[in-house]
């Protein structure tokens, strides 16, 4: 191992991470290369009585450690950025943490997206269901939300809630016909990712755009 050739392209690659807009490359194994390199230096050892090269090297891993952390702190804010304004970036750019990182703030971008897009009135009913009858204002209900695994096995994971709600919550069994990502109901809460075939119980207004995108269909228990 070279200290200064990997200082330098350390370095360098901080530098081309500040000064460009889109992400560089930074895989699983280029990161490792770089966390082998900070290792080697907090364990080189120097003889405690050469004070002028323990001084050196204390300010030389100080520069090391301030590089990393710089440069993963960059790579982040532009991944959180990128992720926020849907814009896509190319994963293989990405080491694992990141790329979790950013699907995560998609998908759940994604679905605040919907939430708001619903309640802003503008989406054109392509499905009719049903309606229920709406709750009172401020009405404490109990429901069970229901999830159903696919590959015909059935798993129903029931969980009792007491929550209050100002306005009607109608739910629909709908069937998955393509991989979809998670995402926020119009209750709050988060579901998914679900796999072709899965089976779901969720609300209304969710379910209608998941079968108007054409990623499931209902399921008619009537």
């Amino acid at each position: 191992m070279n200290l200064n050739i990997d200082y330098k392209n350390l370095y360098q690659h901080w530098l081309k991470e500040f000064q460009t807009p889109d992400l560089t490359e930074l895989s699983d194994d280029i990161l490792n290369k770089y966390k082998e390199f900070v290792k080697s230096i907090d364990s080189y050892e120097i003889k405690k009585n050469e004070k002028i090269k323990n001084e050196i090297l204390e300010e030389y891993n100080k520069n090391l450690n301030y590089l990393i952390e710089d440069f993963l702190k960059i790579r982040k804010i532009k991944i959180i950025n990128n992720a926020l304004s849907l814009r896509e970036v190319n994963l293989n750019f990405l080491f694992e943490a990141e790329k979790l990182l950013y699907q995560n703030l998609v998908a759940s971008t994604k679905g605040y997206e919907k939430v708001k897009s619903l309640s802003s009135y503008k989406n054109i009913e392509k499905v009719k269901f049903e309606e229920k009858e709406s709750y009172s204002n401020e009405t404490d209900i109990t429901r069970e939300k229901n999830i159903i695994s696919h590959d015909n096995n059935i798993t129903i994971l029931s969980e009792n809630k007491s929550i209050e709600i100002s306005e009607k919550i109608d739910y629909k069994l709908i069937r998955f016909i393509e991989d979809t990502p998670p995402l926020v109901g119009i209750d709050l809460i988060n579901y998914g990712p679900f796999k072709k075939e899965d089976i779901a119980n969720l609300p209304f207004q969710n379910a209608k755009i998941l079968i108007n995108e054409k990623f499931a269909e209902l399921i008619d228990i009537s």
